[in-house]
């Protein structure tokens, strides 16, 4: 492996790393969200601001995904259908 190889792969690990902390972060304070829905809190729009943002954060890995070859639109559709029916139901949602 090249040098330039190993510095880019470093550089690709470690931007997964923080996309991985990303990810956490965002499922913590969905998880509050909900612990403050059943307790009657009125946090709806913060709620659209998180759904927004997480929205867009998909739709950016996904372009990035397709525009750097790892994926085509339709293998990502086709395993979206996969893991979406993990769950038993088909209903474009993943439990949290």
């Amino acid at each position: 492996m090249s040098l330039i190889n190993w510095i880019f792969d470093i550089y690709q690990h470690g931007r997964i790393d923080r996309a991985e902390k990303e990810s956490q972060a965002v499922r913590q304070e969905l998880a509050q969200m909900r612990a403050n829905a059943t307790t009657g809190s009125d946090r709806a729009p913060h709620t659209d601001h998180v759904a927004g943002e997480l929205a867009l954060s998909i739709k950016t890995l996904q372009r990035m995904m397709v525009q750097k070859g790892l994926c085509t639109p339709a293998e990502f559709t086709a395993l979206l259908d996969e893991v979406d029916a993990e769950d038993g139901k088909r209903d474009g949602r993943a439990p949290i």
